[in-house]
Formats: C-alpha cells, structure tokens, sequence
C-alpha cells in the first residue's frame, strides 16, 4: 500500500510540474544512471537529469544524449551586510545595467557569482545516501520550489522479496555487456495504462550486441525492480538468437504471486521465483496476442 501510494504521489506532482529535476547521488553509478533515464522518458520533456557524472555519461554516450542543462547565474549580495533601498535595471548599448542604492559603500567584493539550475517544481533524487546530501545538493544547485514535492527513491535497499523466502536478495554486480542489456531493456520497454502491465520486447540482435544470453533475464528484471518502480507484473517477450523458428519467448515476472500461480496452473507449468516462461512462438506479434488473450481470459487484463 505504501509503494502504491508513493507511486500515486509521484505522478500526481509530475502532472502538474513544469519543470522536473532528476538528481544523482556522489555516489551513484550505472544503474542509477540508468534508472534516471528511464524516469526521463516517462516523464518527458519538462524533466532534466541535472547533475550526471561526466564520465557515467561518457560510458553510455553510445545510449543516450548526454545531459547538460542549462543554468542560470546570479549576481548575489548580502543584504543584511550590505542593506539596499533601491534596486532597478537598465539595457542599454547591448549592456545590462543594474543599479542599487546601497546605505553604505560598496566595493567588488561585496558581491559573488552564482550558478545554479533553475527553480523545479519537482525533484527525484536517485542514488543518495543520507538526507543531508539530498539537502546539500539542493541547497547549491538545484533549488526546489515546494518543498513536499521532493520525491526520494533510494530509500529502499537494491533487494526483492522471493516467494518462497521472507529474505532478501541483494542487487548483484553487472558487468558491462549486462548494463548495457538493461539499457536497451529500458528503451524497448513501456507501462500500459489501463492494465499497469510493464512490457519489455527484446530482439536477437540486442543479445548478439551486449554478449548476453537470456538466462540473466530474470535477475535483471528483479534487479530493475530493485532501483526502480515496476507494477506488479512484467511481461519480457524475447528473441533467440540459436533457433532458427518459433525462437520467441515470454518471460512473465513479478510480485503479484497469486497472478503468477494463476497463470502458471492455467499453461500448466512451473513458476520459480516469482517467474514464469512460455516458449515457442513464430513472431512477436504471436507472442504477445497469445500473451493478451491469456490475461484476459484470467481477468488480469481488460
């Protein structure tokens, strides 16, 4: 319930924001990285990923557009060491003038420099370790208009309950073929809106690309969920390279376990971990007719 009302919270305040910041912890690496990007495309134009390491970015140039937005700069005075009556501005000459009535004498150096991103009307920080480097952060750089619309998503330990176990398993180290599995996971990945199902679609070429067999889809779907918000129910559809015919597969993952139990008595086989495979499809327009009619028939989508 708690999940379901942080998500509902997040996009009420991203409705209505015109401006959204993504923030990203010191020490934040390729997943929270990636996770940024992914909020950025479901949230769209009016969010910026604001702070990216250069050399996170550098990494994944080949993926996405490195982000730099622009800031804006200002000409600080101490006010109350230095009060002012008066302040009005002139363009003139291709200068901008601006004049101040100081109650005493000013020099230079009474005056700093300032930069910093433009005001958000919403902020998601990824990827932070405590409160006080969320707080720093906003402080010097991204300063934020309501202060309630501060969204934090590294609250929760990078782990995932299994269904056999009340334990939890820890977020696994990825290599960089695997990171960049998951990015293209994510760029070919979608939550419908009136069913909340995540659908991903995976074609050979990425596996041949990345160097990846399909055996880490499981765990990385687990471990997106881990860094990310996901629905209850993950639907993978994925092509194999090493068959020449009906290669296309469907992975269906996710907490709902009595959706997964259901739809594993119904094809009658085994779910593992919160897991469950169908196998054997021409195409992926079969795959996924064939995936739709099954949840329909089951009432998990209408």
């Amino acid at each position: 319930m708690q999940d379901m009302e942080h998500v509902l919270k997040i996009l009420t305040l991203a409705e209505n924001a015109e401006r959204i910041g993504i923030v990203l912890g010191p020490e934040s690496g390729d997943a929270e990285l990636l996770a940024a990007h992914a909020l950025k495309e479901k949230l769209g134009e009016k969010s910026s990923i604001l702070n990216a390491p250069e050399h996170l970015q550098d990494r994944w140039s080949h993926m996405f557009k490195k982000e730099h937005p622009r800031k804006e700069f200002a000409l600080a005075l101490d006010t109350h060491a230095h009060p002012v009556d008066e302040l009005r501005y002139e363009k003139e000459g291709g200068k901008l003038r601006i004049f101040l009535s100081p109650q005493h004498e000013l020099t230079k150096d009474a005056f700093e420099l300032e930069e910093r991103y433009p005001p958000s009307n919403m902020i998601i920080a990824i990827g932070f370790e405590n409160e006080a480097d969320i707080a720093r952060t906003l402080e010097t750089d991204t300063p934020l208009k309501n202060p309630d619309a501060l969204i934090n998503l590294t609250h929760k330990p990078l782990s995932i309950p299994t269904p056999q176990e009340n334990t939890l398993h820890p977020a696994q180290q990825w290599d960089m073929g695997a990171m960049k599995l998951w990015s293209r996971a994510l760029l070919r990945s979608y939550t419908e809106e009136n069913t909340g199902i995540f659908w991903v679609f995976l074609p050979k070429e990425d596996f041949q690309k990345t160097n990846q067999s399909p055996t880490i889809l499981p765990a990385l779907v687990r471990d997106m969920r881990a860094v990310m918000e996901l629905p209850p129910l993950c639907i993978v559809l994925w092509q194999d390279q090493d068959s020449p015919t009906n290669n296309v597969h469907i992975l269906v993952s996710g907490t709902d376990q009595s959706a997964i139990t259901l739809l594993a008595k119904t094809v009658e086989t085994t779910a593992t971990d919160g897991n469950l495979i169908l196998r054997g499809f021409a195409n992926f327009s079969e795959a996924e007719v064939e995936m739709r009619k099954l949840l329909k028939n089951l009432k998990l989508e209408t």
